[in-house]
């Protein structure tokens, strides 16, 4: 699948191109790159219950989702409940490298202030759960992809304010280019970026979006990875009605040369497996084979490409 050239703003070039040289500096080897496993696919299980599946599986880390709907929302946890997540990861070994919340800008239901005090909540109990090391906050930014240039310049502003909390805190956030989303392939990802001009605002690198927007992959790793310190990994497919979200693996991607390529970019992070509510809201739905199987294939591309884990 082509798309045509990504242009790459300079602020973003430069950035790449020093990225690029430190990692040759440092004799290109691989950096640790962890394999962690999202709780927006367990709902269904009391979080110590997720956890416990996630760790026995052999992940490295978990993203904890704290929308209402999930046990993990900051409003459910008492101090004794984060006191026990706390002792629960380090127990398991489980690192904790992000949040999963959505965040939507500029709209008319979902306000501003609702939003800062989303991300103050999540900030409080990163800081609680893993002090000093407060997890990366991630979400995506709403609107719809034709709302783009009438709402891009509200969503620099809105995100300007949310920047500046997540410094107070220590944290960063990484949006999520969405195929739904105004902001829903490289050039928009980057643009946003760069006219926030923050170091706490930040992308999440999710292949299956882009995949949708047109991109490939090695092109598409190239742009975003300096700006990106956070992945998911999830397929997705084209089909007469609509986009449908995959898990891992059912889809086209080469996960064996995207791991390759994050070692020879320097990424140093977490990969993530969400499991797409397409799936996971399915009657039929297993969530101990799917963390199973996602494991098992994802693992096994980290080992192929020569990508090391923390665990390794």
């Amino acid at each position: 699948m082509k798309c045509a050239a990504v242009r790459v703003p300079d602020l973003t070039r430069r950035g790449f191109i020093a990225g690029v040289a430190g990692v040759a500096g440092a004799g290109a080897a691989p950096k640790p790159v962890g394999l962690s496993f999202g709780t927006y696919a367990l709902w269904m299980l009391r979080w110590e219950d997720s956890l416990e599946l996630i760790a026995r599986t052999g992940y490295d880390g978990v993203e904890l989702a704290l929308m209402p709907e999930w046990s993990t929302t900051p409003r459910q946890l008492s101090r004794g409940d984060r006191l026990r997540l706390r002792g629960m990861l380090r127990d398991l070994g489980l690192a904790l490298p992000a949040f999963l919340d959505n965040l939507q800008l500029v709209d008319p239901v979902q306000t501003h202030a609702q939003n800062v005090d989303r991300l103050r909540r999540a900030i409080d109990l990163g800081n609680d759960v893993v002090p000093g090391k407060p997890p990366i906050f991630e979400t995506v930014l709403g609107r719809a992809p034709d709302e783009w240039d009438a709402v891009k310049g509200q969503m620099v502003d809105e995100i300007g304010e949310l920047a500046r909390e997540a410094a107070d805190g220590d944290t960063v956030i990484c949006f999520k280019p969405h195929v739904s989303g105004a902001v829903n392939n490289v050039e928009r990802s980057l643009w946003l970026v760069e006219q926030v001009g923050s170091r706490h605002f930040r992308c999440t690198y999710d292949y299956s979006h882009l995949w949708l927007a047109g991109h490939e992959l090695v092109p598409s790793l190239q742009a975003l990875i300096p700006v990106s310190p956070y992945i998911h990994l999830k397929d997705a497919r084209r089909t007469p009605a609509k986009h449908e979200f995959l898990l891992p693996g059912d889809g086209s991607t080469d996960y064996v040369e995207m791991f390759r390529q994050l070692g020879q970019l320097g990424y140093e992070g977490h990969a993530t497996v969400e499991v797409s509510a397409q799936i996971h809201r399915l009657d039929d739905y297993q969530p101990i084979a799917a963390a199973s199987l996602c494991y098992e294939r994802m693992a096994a591309a980290f080992e192929e490409a020569g990508l090391p884990r923390p665990s390794a």
